[in-house]
Order: structure tokens, then sequence, then C-alpha cells
């Protein structure tokens, strides 16, 4: 009973604002500058079974209807849910490497992991977690992948075919998500500790407001604070329905895509969630039992996975489901007037899922480009059909679909991308200018508290800039024109910018006291004076 204090306690109370007529005696909407759920009682809690349901089950009542359902006890199957102390995981698979976030999503600088900015190993993310403000948000590494087993639910038919990538969630706790929605399915399993999780039905989409993001995307956040929620800005949310369910060690939950949900976490925390397919119809052929029953339970080692990641190097951690890509190639050929699709017309396609300006006719559009061209027109005839798409082989598909939708932040060099030229030689001149020698740790030690970099990148700054090796720095050592120095610092600007600024303002307005607190709230509503503060009560 412990678990559901919160939502009993956020139950009474808005109920009871309900019944004083649904606003606070200073004309605040209910819930307002509250955490998120406070604006109404939750309608139920998710379904949720003591065994996983046959694929066909599964697909008919939950899938199929984007429908959450918890699975109670799943989880334990996993060796993963016994075994992966920290001890375990530093000593069998510590120098691995994950990607890092901050425990309240979206708030704050990326952490520095002992690669980099947003990059660390397994060994010295848990032997700092405690004290830092970090959370393992990563592809699993697939060393790991043995001591994790997969709901037999999606063992065979068509959700076996389609699986697409497996994540790892680790935190001491204390973890908050915004309000965020996926563009494929997922089954998360929590192996260690403790969540809360709110759902959102798609059927309240128009009711919440979301960041910038491109036209039909499935994924995507809210900007409502969910730690005070502002129903004056957001005024529709107030009508939002929600669901819930707390999850303890051994539960997963099924998340359906374009379903929004918020998580938050207690206690140290280990998930693992396995990503799957938005499918529009499921097959249990060829190979789900005959008689409705369940798969054997098997090991996610014995499973094939679209994205992969071998615990080093490139993720592919977000990337598009391959057969997406292909369904969009051939969306654009069906509509074209002859039924092809021809080499201008392909790059600016890829133009536009990159967010890249679009060429003039003639214009080269570079090296990478005609590679890509290549995978799709192998015969070099100019032309692509429905059939050639139809026909690209699962690797060439994959091969286009990362040259389209490559997200800098896989790249182990992600400091590079997350670091603009300019900013690094501003940093570098006014370093250097202000003093007459600057040694090693101490222009290292500038790099990490200046432009919140890792000591391994302000190392490799260094080693550039000593040219004579003399191991220390000073003006002479400012690069002149031409240089190179700085080239691959190279941050780009694209949607996900504009949505994580749009996000920013939302919360410099929601936590600025000038402008709002807690407790008070200036506003000017009938039978209120203007300037006036108007007590909140809930």
């Amino acid at each position: 009973m412990a678990e559901h204090l919160l939502f009993i306690t956020t139950a009474v109370l808005v109920l009871a604002s309900l019944c004083s007529g649904g606003r606070s005696s200073g004309q605040l909407p209910i819930g307002h500058l509250q955490p998120l759920g406070h604006h109404r009682p939750a309608d139920k809690e998710i379904d949720s079974y003591n065994e996983v349901l046959s694929p066909e089950i599964f697909w008919a009542k939950y899938a199929s209807k984007r429908k959450p359902v918890v699975f109670r006890g799943a989880a334990t199957q996993s060796a993963a849910a016994q075994l992966w102390t920290d001890e375990y995981l530093i000593n069998q698979f510590g120098r691995l490497e994950v990607k890092l976030e901050g425990k309240r999503e979206k708030l704050g600088k990326l952490p520095v992991g002992e690669v980099g900015v947003g990059r660390d190993t397994i060994e010295n993310f848990l032997k700092t977690y405690h004290n830092e403000d970090k959370y393992i948000v990563s592809q699993l590494p697939e060393p790991m992948y043995s001591e994790v087993s997969v709901l037999p639910c999606l063992l065979c038919g068509t959700f076996k075919k389609r699986l697409l990538e497996v994540n790892l969630w680790v935190s001491s706790g204390g973890s908050r998500s915004l309000l965020h929605r996926d563009a494929d399915n997922a089954i998360n399993c929590l192996m260690h500790g403790r969540k809360d999780w709110i759902m959102v039905d798609p059927a309240y989409d128009d009711m919440v407001s979301m960041a910038e993001e491109d036209e039909g995307a499935l994924g995507g956040f809210s900007l409502v604070n969910v730690d005070k929620v502002n129903l004056l800005k957001h005024p529709d949310f107030k009508n939002v329905h929600w669901t819930y369910s707390n999850l303890t060690a051994g539960d997963c939950i099924f998340i359906p895509y374009g379903h929004f949900h918020q998580v938050r976490s207690y206690e140290r925390n280990v998930a693992v969630s396995v990503l799957f397919a938005r499918l529009a119809e499921f097959s249990a052929q060829p190979d789900c039992p005959t008689d409705g029953s369940l798969p054997e339970w098997d090991l996610l080692s014995n499973q094939h996975i679209a994205w992969s990641y071998p615990g080093h190097g490139e993720m592919s951690m977000g990337n598009s489901d391959p057969e997406h890509v292909r369904a969009m190639f051939l969306a654009v050929i069906d509509v074209a007037s002859d039924n092809v699709l021809r080499k201008q017309a392909f790059m600016e396609e890829v133009c536009t899922a990159k967010e890249l300006p679009k060429r003039p006719p003639g214009q080269s559009y570079g090296p990478d480009f005609e590679e890509c061209w290549s995978l799709v027109d192998p015969d070099g005839d100019g032309l692509v059909t429905g059939e050639d798409i139809a026909s690209l082989p699962h690797d060439t598909l994959q091969k286009l679909t990362v040259f389209i939708d490559q997200d800098p932040a896989n790249m182990p060099d992600y400091e590079y991308y997350s670091l603009s030229h300019a900013d690094v030689q501003r940093f570098v001149e006014s370093t250097l200018r202000d003093e007459s020698k600057i040694t090693k740790d101490e222009f290292v030690k500038a790099y990490v508290s200046t432009l919140s970099g890792s000591e391994v990148f302000g190392e490799k700054l260094f080693a550039k800039l000593d040219t004579d090796s003399q191991g220390f720095l000073s003006a002479e050592h400012i690069p002149g024109h031409g240089s190179t120095v700085y080239d691959q610092y190279y941050k780009a600007y694209g949607k996900s910018d504009k949505a994580n600024e749009q996000f920013d303002k939302v919360l410099r307005e929601d936590y600025d006291p000038e402008e709002y607190s807690e407790d008070l709230l200036l506003l000017n509503t009938p039978g209120s004076t203007e300037g006036v503060p108007v007590k909140t009560e809930l």
C-alpha cells in the first residue's frame, strides 16, 4: 500500500478541491504549479497481470490498441535481476562504455564521464553516481545480453522479427523524466529499485503543449513542467486524463509508441528496455505455438536486434526503424509522376530528412551523398523504382538509415559535436592572452570549468596547441588564420536544439522567483486586484 500513497494523496486533494468548485480561493486552476497529476484524479491504475500474455492476446488487447500493461514479476526470469549489483557490474562489465544524462531530464548540462561529455565507463559511473548528478540512459552493451531474458510475448511471429534496440537505465534514485513520448514500442523491465509511471493516452495529444518537432513526429517531449504544472500557460492541460502504475523490482511495463509518460525513480534502480517496431498488423506465423500458449523464455543474446552496440565506439541509440525508412522512400516513389525516383529528388528527400538545405540542380551534394545514392542505385542507371527499394537487403537499408538519421550524441567523440568552433576559439584566445604561461593542468582545468568539457578532451586540445612540446602554452601558441586546430569542433543546430531552447525558456519562466513561486502568484483575474499576491491553496 505504501507505494500507492502518492496517488491516493493526490486523488484526495483533487477531489476535495473539485467539491469546492474546481478552483482555489484565489481563482487558480486546481493543480496549478503543483507536480504532474495534481490537476485531476487518475482515471485508474494501468492493467496488470501476474503472468505474461501470449503474443496473440498481447497484440489483440494491448499492442494493437496502443494501451499500456504491466507484467508483475516478469523480470525475475532474467539473471540480471539477481546478479547486477554494483560490485558485479564493475567486475564483469566495468570497462564497457555508456551514455549519460542528468537525473532531471534536460535540466542542466550533460554530465562528464571518464570518456568525455555524456559518456562514461560503467566502472567509473558506479563508483561516482551516488555523489554526482548523472544517470545511465544508454544502449545496452552486447556483452550484457546473455543475462537478460526477453518476455515470451515478443518471441515469435511479427514481434520477434521486428526487435529494434535494447537500452539500459541505471541511477541512484531521484531521477525524473519529462512528460514525453517515444516513436517505438517498448517493454521496460525493472531489475532493481522502484519507479512510478504516469501515462497519458494519445487521445489527449491536442491538449499537451509540445516542443517543436518534425511534422508528423511520433516522439518528442512536452513543454509542461512536470514539477510545477503551469495551468495558466497550458489551460487545456487541466482536461488531460491520466493513468498510473507503481513498479517494484521484477516488474515490466509495456509503453506503446506515441503514448505520453513521465517516470520518477526511487533508491538505486536498474532497468532494461526492449524496443520493438510500431506495427499495423501482427502475424503469429511461422513460429508461434498453434495452441495459443507462450513461447519458451529465451535470452536476449539469442535474438536478432536491428540496432545493437558492442560496448565501445559508435552507438545507434534512437536510430529509426530501417523498415520505416524503406516505407518512406516507397511512399515518395508512389506519388512520383512516373513512379521512379531520380537522383535530384532522392538528394532532396535525404536533405529534408537530415534537416539540411536543398541545393540547386547541378550542384554537387558531396561524396557522402554520392555514396548514399549508390546504395539505392547499384546499377548506376540513375533511376530507382519501388522494386529497387523493396528489394534492398537489411544491411544496405541500415547503412541508408544511419546516413539519414545519425545522431552525434551516439559518437564516442560527441564532445566535439557539443562545442562550437567559435566557443573553443574564444576560450583559447582569452585564456592564453590573459596568462603569460599556462601549464597543462591549468589549461585543462580552465577548459573543464569554462566549456563544461572533460579532462580527456581538454588534454587533447592542449596537445594540439603545444606544437613545440614545451609543456606549457602562452599567447604565442594562439593558432593563426587558417589553422585547423578547431575544425573538429562542430556543434550542429537543428530542430532538437530549437525544442531544447523552447523548453529552457519555459523552465526559466516557471522557476523565476520574481514571476512565479510555489505559494504566491501575481495574476489579474476577476475578483482580484492586479499586482496583488493571490494565495494558491490545494
